[in-house]
């Protein structure tokens, strides 16, 4: 049983104030203390906490946090004042969420130390990995260096931010520095490239009184917007910022929002979306590789992408490590309608003829489960009346070889089907896979046992992350994860 936010905060660190409170998702909160006590004792040594009261919200979706933070869509967690905002769990599941917590309970231990912005970082950057601080630190970078890091952490771009930190890292492992980054080169438009890519966010996904460009801009029907080259949005838009064509439409409900790019930087943004940015470089190529055979596939009937888990989730403008990686992605193999991929298949995964039916017949090879996944295996309960509710709102009936199960006499429904209904009614979190069984219980409600995140069906995103952290090329996870034919073995 959760406890209360309050009282959970009460009993987080046992040895003292100040304790955080926690506050939001109370789902995930217990879990989330665990991980966070073990972050502030493994810190200690870098100083004390300041005796006042702070704050931890764990969002539940990435629209709130994003109007609480007007951070970018790369960052998973955010101090604002006395509070630390960090991203859904199942985002956060995605990050090395310990390594993250000890990087931000450091920033507040640094909270009245008057340190410089680069050195503080550095601090951070460190105590993700180790539980003291360097003794010594490495020579200190000179005046203007100094000046120029401190800059590119407090409003720099993207790719100088990236430099930042990449410098930053080097510096302490005293390793090989990295150059500062080059001046933007004068090239022509992204959007005039033979092939543009549009991705179109619906009026329901966007507020009415937008910000563009620091500015205001009210609606009007009718009235039509155009920006071409960086596009900078306010809160609570579910971007900061965008580069390339962007359209702005006022209809009937709300704002409508199309970003034509170029494919490289719709790949780069879309593999930046579903991994995190800080996700590593080989498991962007495998993804991105993914991503490229699936372009070539219909899409929506007018032939745009949205920025959903329907085509592939865009939170923003991606990297230049980010872009690279989308352009250096390996030519493998697949078919478009085998080009898919899947939060967690928690070592369980399915063909697309189990989950979409009439599909490919050979099913995946078998995958190991990544350790400390939380998708790996998980049981959730349905009270009678969502059973009930979802009976009303999908009909039964399966397509060849389909997965399904029976709801008492009723059914058989298809898994894929009651799966996607309860999320939009219930929440994404309460079916998480396909790969489940199910008991109906004498009182109506269902019990589910099941494996992974998503639809289980393609690449393992999680699985991608472990295998490139332990080494593996963008190839090897792709032949791990469809081999030389679309990863399948005959079926019996």
């Amino acid at each position: 049983m959760l406890l209360p936010p309050l009282i959970l905060a009460s009993v987080l660190i046992p040895s003292g104030p100040p304790a955080p409170t926690l506050t939001g998702d109370p789902l995930h909160q217990e879990a989330l203390s665990h991980l966070l006590e073990a972050a502030l004792r493994s810190t200690e040594s870098f100083g004390p906490l300041p005796d006042m009261p702070w704050r931890v919200q764990l969002h539940s979706e990435d629209s709130t946090f994003e109007a609480a933070t007007g951070a970018p869509g790369l960052r998973s967690a955010c101090w604002v004042g006395d509070t630390l905002h960090l991203r859904p769990w199942e985002r956060l599941q995605r990050r090395d969420l310990p390594a993250l917590l000890r990087h931000e309970c450091v920033h507040r231990r640094c909270l009245d130390r008057g340190l410089p912005r680069w050195q503080e970082e550095a601090l951070c950057l460190w105590a993700e990995g180790h539980t003291h601080p360097p003794n010594p630190l490495p020579e200190a970078p000179s005046p203007g260096l100094q000046t120029r890091l401190d800059s590119c952490l407090e409003k720099g771009t993207t790719a100088s931010q990236a430099w930042a930190y990449a410098w930053l890292r080097a510096w302490l492992a005293r390793a090989p520095l990295p150059p500062p980054p080059p001046p933007r080169p004068a090239s022509p438009d992204p959007w005039h490239s033979a092939h543009p890519v549009t991705v179109v966010w619906p009026p329901e996904r966007l507020p009415r009184n937008l910000t563009v460009n620091g500015s205001p801009l009210a609606w009007h029907l009718g009235e039509s917007h155009l920006y071409t080259g960086p596009v900078t949005f306010g809160a609570p838009f579910p971007v900061s910022g965008l580069e390339g064509r962007c359209q702005l439409e006022a209809v009937p409900k709300g704002w409508r929002l199309s970003w034509t790019t170029d494919p490289d930087s719709w790949l780069a943004a879309a593999t930046e979306g579903e991994l995190g940015a800080e996700a590593p470089l080989e498991a962007k190529r495998a993804l991105a590789a993914v991503l490229r055979v699936w372009l070539r596939g219909p899409h929506h009937p007018d032939g745009s992408l949205c920025p959903l888990t329907h085509c592939a989730v865009i939170r923003g403008q991606p990297s230049t490590p980010g872009i690279e990686a989308a352009r250096n992605a390996p030519d493998w193999p697949l078919k478009s309608e085998q080009a898919r991929f899947t939060g967690s298949t928690g070592g369980h995964p399915l063909s697309p003829r189990e989950v979409w039916g009439a599909a490919e017949a050979r099913r995946p090879r078998t995958l190991p489960e990544v350790p400390a996944d939380p998708w790996a295996s998980w049981t959730r309960r349905l009270s009678p009346a969502q059973v009930r509710s979802l009976k009303r709102a999908v009909k039964p009936g399966l397509r060849q070889g389909q997965l399904g199960l029976r709801l008492g006499p009723s059914g058989p429904y298809a898994i894929e089907s009651l799966r996607l209904e309860a999320g939009r009614r219930f929440g994404w979190t309460l079916w998480p896979s396909n790969a489940c069984t199910a008991s109906l219980h004498p009182d109506g409600s269902l019990l589910l046992e099941g494996h992974g995140w998503g639809h289980n069906v393609g690449l393992d995103l999680t699985l991608a992350i472990q295998r490139a952290r332990e080494g593996a090329t963008a190839e090897t996870i792709l032949e791990e994860a469809f081999g030389g034919e679309a990863g399948m073995a005959p079926a019996p």
